[in-house]
């Protein structure tokens, strides 16, 4: 391929939406390409006030796209060195049906301002499904926000699988109900009363977790791979969530904001759990980032959540969020979590898909197939 020149980001560029014909042409990014992505990206980022806002920078742009198992596709639209778009794709080790596939999440794709309605987004995903496909990955994902939803499924490039759905357990009442409505000190009463009240009726314990088998995670190792490879095998579809994934994921990722814990028995673990804290729907949530087990394990996943859940309770969490799709989902009902309705949930995960080989069937369309967790999002 020949040399392509190196993008320049441009914050006023002479490009305008009016122009009939494009001059921008779409490719690969190059590495002198990287430094006009990073400043796109930031751009579209403070536009959007999107929570990946906070800490963005090269460190963190160069963990998620440099840093992964297998290199990630980098796509631009170049007008004559000026930065027009940009699109990841980051590829990841993946399951189908018990088979290892390739996979690809694309992330972080937009359009500058000065060169909106010239169907950017579209060439940028066009072309970057054709370098994916000659690369050997089988099948994109992607989880993209209400406003770039069109741009990826209004041609028929990609289908929406569902709306993952997002479950919410409320742990400190008061400071819940104060951030819906204005009561002051009665809020705090209030809460006194529901808490107990809500626990009572709403929470089914489980065995609880004797001490010396939970803990905390350094570092995941080979160990923890047989535990996600179990857990995997309840649906046909999945990121293969090797120690290597999940080192990178969480506990290299410069902001250094998960914790994962595991249980443990007979010296090996049955149970992980990751979790960082956020700011969500407006109070200061626990995420639940991603977790797993081994088969029949399923009640020592249960009580490593309540276990965390009791503790950061009593640390002063307000509430405790989740999203995903696997069986296990409908066991944190017996924990008190509760389904979000779309019309309450000020971000909605509108998870779509593409095969791009015969090898893909129609499943990759049907929700029951897959495992999702926050992990599979790259804004938290």
């Amino acid at each position: 391929m020949a040399a392509a020149r190196v993008l320049r980001y441009n914050p006023a560029p002479v490009a305008t939406p009016e122009r009939r014909t494009p001059s921008w042409r779409v490719r690969e990014a190059t590495p002198g390409d990287h430094a006009a992505v990073r400043a796109g990206m930031g751009v579209i980022l403070r536009e959007t006030e999107g929570q990946k806002s906070a800490g963005f920078g090269r460190e963190l742009w160069e963990w998620q796209y440099l840093r992964p198992a297998h290199p990630s596709l980098i796509v631009v639209a170049d007008d004559g060195g000026t930065l027009a778009g940009h699109l990841h794709a980051v590829l990841l080790d993946m399951r189908y049906g018990g088979r290892p596939v390739l996979g690809a999440m694309l992330n972080d794709g937009a359009t500058q301002p000065a060169y909106r309605k010239q169907g950017v987004l579209r060439a940028m995903d066009d072309y970057m499904r054709e370098r994916l496909a000659a690369r050997g990955v089988e099948l994109v994902l992607g989880i993209p926000n209400d406003r770039s939803l069109h741009g990826f499924t209004g041609h028929g490039a990609y289908r929406v699988v569902t709306r993952v759905p997002v479950y919410v357990r409320p742990l400190d009442f008061g400071r819940v109900i104060a951030s819906r409505l204005p009561l002051g000190p009665l809020a705090t009463m209030l809460g006194a009363v529901a808490g107990p009240v809500y626990r009572a009726l709403r929470v089914r314990r489980p065995a609880p977790i004797r001490a010396q088998e939970m803990g905390p995670i350094e570092r995941f190792d080979d160990a923890i791979d047989l535990v996600s490879r179990e857990f995997g095998a309840a649906v046909h579809l999945h990121l293969e969530r090797s120690a290597r994934y999940l080192n990178w994921r969480f506990l290299d990722k410069p902001t250094r904001e998960y914790t994962a814990w595991s249980v443990h028995r007979a010296g090996r673990p049955c149970a992980y759990l990751v979790t960082r804290h956020a700011p969500l729907f407006g109070v200061g949530c626990l995420a639940l980032m991603d977790f797993g087990c081994r088969a029949g394990e399923e009640d020592a996943l249960l009580g490593l959540v309540a276990a965390r859940l009791d503790a950061e309770r009593a640390a002063g969490a307000e509430a405790c969020v989740v999203m995903g799709l696997h069986p296990f989902m409908h066991r944190l009902e017996q924990l008190g979590f509760v389904r979000v309705p779309d019309r309450w949930n000020p971000r909605r995960f509108h998870f779509m898909a593409r095969g791009l080989t015969p090898a893909i069937g129609a499943d990759l369309l049907d929700p029951a197939s897959w495992l999702v967790t926050l992990a599979d999002w790259d804004v938290l």
